[in-house]
């Protein structure tokens, strides 16, 4: 019994270190472009500013908007930001690529990871999910990697809705509660359209088992001030300290439901 109880101490204290440095992957995908990828990503940076544990890739090969949006956490020490590529010379991810760039980024000292998937990567993953690999291989390389793969899923309003959406339906099906997926509404482009952001949410629901959550971000009036002045701010790349009054009142309202 004496030599057992230490045994069994030793495997539980395994158990709980591991969890506790388990590595996060996030991936923003959407393959419709202009749907807020790279802004979302921005407001995930800017509550994370002064998080050191947190590294944010711009994998975008075609507008590398993330690299000039996320300038406030660039030549930051410990570095906190990178920009990646994973096509080849035929414009298709490199599968074994990524795989690499995971692996690596899995031995740095951070915790968490927040990918910024450009419209032509976000693309080809469900080919990734469904032609090149299946579901149950991707979990053990999330296993491998000691870590967990969340893929947000960004949806727009008006004329995105419904290629936007059709790429979310594609997502979920695919990935059918292997990872954790999350939607993330463009708030701002569903102006008048209320009816449709409860559309998404009754989709969620009825998918309990694979939707994790709905979330909604990016609501800026472009007709008022303020909220000219904060999307001015995001396109210069700035940190949280260029806020001031209205608008710093209104980002950090917009951090909150992150």
């Amino acid at each position: 019994m004496a030599g057992i109880l230490p045994a069994f101490f030793k495997v539980s204290i395994y158990l709980q270190l591991k969890k506790i440095i388990m590595k996060k992957f996030l991936f923003n995908a959407q393959a419709k472009g202009g749907t807020g990828k790279s802004m979302l990503t921005y407001l995930m940076a800017l509550k994370n500013e002064t998080n050191e544990r947190s590294y944010f890739i711009d994998l975008d090969s075609s507008v590398k908007t993330s690299a000039h949006q996320l300038k406030f956490l660039q030549g930051k020490q410990p570095p906190r930001f990178a920009i990646m590529n994973l096509l080849d010379i035929r414009d298709k991810i490199d599968r074994q690529l990524l795989f690499e760039n995971l692996l690596e980024l899995s031995k740095k000292e951070y915790d968490e990871f927040y990918f910024d998937f450009g419209a032509p990567e976000s693309d080809q993953l469900p080919s990734l999910f469904s032609k090149d690999y299946n579901i149950e291989e991707f979990r053990q390389i999330q296993d491998e990697l000691n870590a967990k793969f969340v893929f947000n899923v960004i949806v727009a309003g008006g004329g995105a809705y419904e290629a936007s959406t059709k790429y979310l339906q594609k997502i979920v099906d695919l990935i059918s509660g292997a990872f954790e997926v999350n939607i993330y509404i463009n708030q701002a482009s569903f102006a008048n359209h209320q009816h449709l952001i409860d559309e998404l949410k009754y989709y969620a629901s009825v998918r309990k088992n694979k939707i994790n959550s709905v979330n909604l971000f990016g609501d800026f009036d472009i007709t008022t001030a303020p909220h000219k002045n904060i999307l001015n701010l995001i396109e210069q790349g700035k940190g949280i300290e260029s806020y001031v009054f209205v608008e710093k009142i209104k980002i950090q309202k917009e951090l909150s439901k992150l």
